[in-house]
């Protein structure tokens, strides 16, 4: 882990930026690493665990989270360094998009760790993941990532889902 910004309130926030859930989103979408750096050093948090998206006032890039239905093609596919699946859609772009969403979990001495982030909004959980409710299998069964944007774990694509 290493420091990674100190919040306005002066607490630090450490990621780890080489095996993580977070690491995969910095390598996928370089640019992100700078704006939630600019949008954690405005905030002054204290909850134990922080789940929010921003609005950064301006396009950041694009979310991979869209619609999908039946007709389209889905595969699932596990990202690199988790152990879960993703479902995903073939043949869709992604969708430009003003929000940063950012995963923070508050440490014993009162620091943070950020252990996710992305572009785009909040989304309830994969249904297979700890913490998911009847909510999580609902939105994932009519949602999906694009296809292509993000790196997979080489062989773990299936069109059977896992859920």
């Amino acid at each position: 882990m290493e420091h990674f910004v100190t919040l306005a309130n002066g607490k630090k926030v450490y990621a780890n930026l080489t095996s993580s859930h977070l690491a995969t989103h910095f390598s996928d979408f370089p640019e992100l690493s700078a704006l939630v750096k600019d949008f954690l050093a405005t905030q002054s948090f204290n909850e134990q665990e922080i789940y929010i998206d921003h609005d950064m006032g301006k396009v950041v890039g694009s979310s991979d989270l869209v619609e999908a239905n039946s007709s389209d093609e889905i595969i699932y596919a596990k990202r690199l360094n988790r152990d879960t699946y993703t479902r995903f859609v073939k043949g869709k772009n992604s969708i430009p998009t003003t929000y940063i969403t950012v995963t923070l979990s508050r440490d014993t001495d009162g620091n943070y760790e950020l252990t996710s982030a992305w572009i785009g909004q909040i989304c309830p959980l994969f249904p297979d993941r700890p913490g998911s409710t009847a909510e999580s299998r609902s939105f994932w069964s009519t949602h999906a990532l694009v296809w292509g944007n993000q790196t997979v774990q080489e062989g773990s694509e299936t069109a059977v889902s896992p859920w």
